[in-house]
């Protein structure tokens, strides 16, 4: 019989080496820079949030802690919540060290290419907030029912069997009050993959055959779909918009000096800052066939 509900990724498989492993250095660079420089990708999810004073936000699956201590320097409350013990010592560690500078963002300077203007421009910077470390599952929040306004959901669908995400959402759908809203971020886009991909491969042979590491065949359990995002948050009863945007090309090009441990990036980076190739992925975007295309999956949805 087959088994229906595949046991979850081990929070092991998150400790803190694989956390900082992504990008060498990212993170230190990061908490150098005093909280700048927030990956492009968290950035346009922190706009999409409108996250103001007062708050109370819930990052699900906060990792390092970057967007929650962004959150957090809007002036927002913010619950980060993960179930792997490492993410929320490193998520505390981010918290404690990037907070105690001070401030708010008017001097951030880490507005990232197309981002509309933020309401953090603002010549007064908000008091920040702070940033409360709970271990939990991500379908069983400790959180009382229509308590929060803001969940953020940011590169952890993936990683989510589908009866995970299902109860993910399902708590999501408690937790938020009546206009509260979650914003979600997943990648990579099996559409992309299954169809850009391999055309891409025949402008760039030397490109690998598979765009995943072996650390993502093993943790991404349930990559997404526009389509399969949408049916699940329709499930769940919430009500929203589902897209694709385009920011490969981008953190590519910003990770112009960083050392890739895993040959997917280091061999598929410096084709995607080739101009032809940014072109061409612009111009896709701007056409019908941008589902096919655009890697980076958004949403942001209400209860309904």
């Amino acid at each position: 019989m087959t088994n229906l509900r595949p046991a979850p990724v081990p929070a092991s498989r998150y400790n803190a080496a694989s956390l900082r492993g992504f990008a060498a250095g990212e993170h230190e660079d990061f908490l150098a820079a005093g909280g700048r420089g927030l990956r492009p990708r968290l950035a346009r999810a922190l706009d999409l949030a409108e996250v103001s004073p007062g708050m109370h936000v819930v990052d699900v699956g906060c990792g390092r802690g970057e967007a929650a201590v962004h959150a957090a320097r809007r002036g927002a409350r913010v619950t980060a919540v993960d179930y792997s013990p490492d993410a929320l010592r490193l998520t505390r560690a981010t918290a404690e060290h990037v907070l105690a500078t001070g401030g708010g963002l008017a001097d951030e300077g880490d507005d990232h290419p197309g981002a509309q203007s933020r309401s953090q421009s603002r010549a007064m910077a908000p008091k920040p907030g702070r940033v409360d470390c709970v271990a939990a599952d991500a379908g069983s929040l400790p959180l009382p029912s229509a308590s929060v306004e803001r969940v953020l959901l940011l590169d952890v669908a993936e990683h989510l069997h589908p009866w995970q995400l299902s109860e993910a959402l399902g708590e999501i759908h408690r937790i938020l009050i009546p206009g509260g809203r979650v914003v979600i971020h997943t990648l990579p886009n099996r559409w992309a993959l299954a169809v850009s991909y391999p055309l891409l491969r025949l402008l760039a042979p030397t490109l690998p055959t598979s765009p995943r590491s072996d650390y993502e065949r093993e943790v991404h359990v349930h990559e997404q779909s526009p389509l399969s995002l949408a049916r699940a948050l329709r499930r769940a009863g919430l009500k929203g918009s589902v897209w694709v945007e385009e920011w490969t090309t981008t953190h590519a090009a910003l990770g112009r000096e960083r050392d890739y441990p895993d040959p997917q990036r280091a061999r598929g980076y410096p084709v995607l800052r080739r101009p032809i190739v940014r072109w061409l992925a612009a111009a896709a975007m701007r056409s019908p066939a941008r589902v096919l295309v655009g890697n980076d999956i958004f949403a942001v949805a209400r209860r309904m």
